[in-house]
């Protein structure tokens, strides 16, 4: 958990723990901010240091496996497009075709879920 004031960061564990306890709405306890779940929603900004770091290992990638995204939102949708530009394969699984199948070694069109079960079934 996060707080969306101070950035103080909390286990979701003791959040949990706080509201069994009897706490409605738990609030920071260092400025009395928001705490939401440590993930980015939707329309917020994608954490600046987090993103570096995604762009730096799609660019050192051998493969890149694109799983259940539409791969519309950005910037996080260009990941894929820097990890080929480096020279790795791309590998998309999504229920329906997204912009970069084009630059895919393999596309694989079905559910996330039965579709990784079932390749990961074949490659055993």
């Amino acid at each position: 958990m996060i707080c969306l004031s101070c950035n103080d960061r909390l286990s979701r564990e003791e959040v949990q723990a706080r509201v069994v306890a009897g706490e409605a709405v738990p609030e920071c306890r260092l400025c009395g901010g928001i705490l939401k779940p440590a993930t980015v929603s939707f329309g917020q900004a994608m954490p600046e240091r987090e993103t570096a770091l995604a762009f730096e290992h799609a660019e050192r990638s051998d493969v890149f496996l694109v799983i259940g995204s539409s791969l519309v939102v950005h910037p996080a949708a260009y990941l894929p497009v820097r990890a080929v530009d480096a020279g790795a394969k791309l590998i998309i699984v999504n229920l329906e075709p997204t912009p970069y199948d084009r630059l895919a070694t393999v596309v694989l069109l079905g559910k996330a879920g039965e579709t990784m079960s079932a390749l990961l079934e074949a490659i055993e």
